[in-house]
């Protein structure tokens, strides 16, 4: 997954590919009534599409309630990962994590709007 990223790639480009593999990666319908450690995972998967996606398309800026989001999801992928199958696909889980550390370390607030 990451061993062939170029050293000189953005956070936005790599977080970018991470997040196009892991739409092309099967969703498996076990997962849509699982919870691990409490945590439901369709939900997590959701919230963080969505962080992505508008971090993603902002190159690389998400607002204060956003991040409280993807700092929330990555807390509870830190829960989740020690508790997971080989049934579960750890490496799914695995790739959602590295995508919100890198959101959370990489992340260039808004500008303050004008009035």
């Amino acid at each position: 997954m990451m061993k062939d990223m170029d050293v000189v790639d953005s956070p936005v480009a790599v977080v970018a590919r991470l997040w196009e593999e892991h739409r092309n990666e099967p969703w498996d319908r076990g997962w849509n009534d699982l919870e691990v450690a409490g945590v439901d995972l369709v939900s997590l998967d959701t919230r963080l599409g969505g962080c992505t996606y508008t971090w993603v398309a902002n190159g690389g800026s998400l607002h204060e309630r956003g991040m409280a989001t993807v700092g929330l999801i990555r807390g509870q992928l830190e829960t989740i990962l020690p508790e997971l199958t080989e049934d579960d696909s750890p490496p799914v889980w695995h790739r959602l994590h590295l995508m919100a550390q890198l959101i959370m370390a990489h992340n260039t607030p808004p500008a303050e709007a004008s009035s």
